[in-house]
């Protein structure tokens, strides 16, 4: 469930974010997304992947060993059956496809994801799944 102030404390968690640089294992697109559910919910739905991984192959190596295998996968586990983009709301946790990579992002109007110098936004239109967060 959400924290009763969960609009401000998730627009704080993103200006925070902003500038802040990519990193495998502590500012990656999961992790990223993971904050911010803990930010609008108090709950930490990754603490078995924190601090596993370095890289981008130790990425996926984790997302094998603790989760369900890819990103769409474990999320779906997570968080239940993901929904149409049409479905989407502020909070929510997006799966969109830049570069011909999977990764997620956090919807707030446009859907806010990790770059190499902080956050980018894209149109909520790249969304290919919406994961709600309750």
């Amino acid at each position: 469930m959400r924290v009763a102030d969960w609009p401000s404390v998730l627009a704080a968690f993103l200006k925070q974010k902003q500038s802040a640089e990519f990193n495998w294992g502590t500012n990656d697109c999961c992790l990223f997304a993971a904050d911010a559910i803990q930010a609008i919910t108090g709950i930490d739905n990754a603490p078995e992947f924190r601090g596993k991984y370095t890289t981008a192959l130790g990425s996926v190596r984790a997302l094998k060993r603790y989760g369900a295998g890819d990103i769409k996968s474990t999320f779906t586990a997570k968080f239940g059956e993901p929904k149409g983009r049409l479905s989407a709301m502020r909070g929510d946790i997006a799966l969109v496809n830049v570069n011909g990579e999977h990764i997620v992002g956090v919807v707030f109007g446009d859907i806010y994801v990790l770059s190499d110098s902080g956050l980018a936004t894209l149109p909520l239109g790249r969304a290919m799944c919406i994961w709600s967060i309750v």
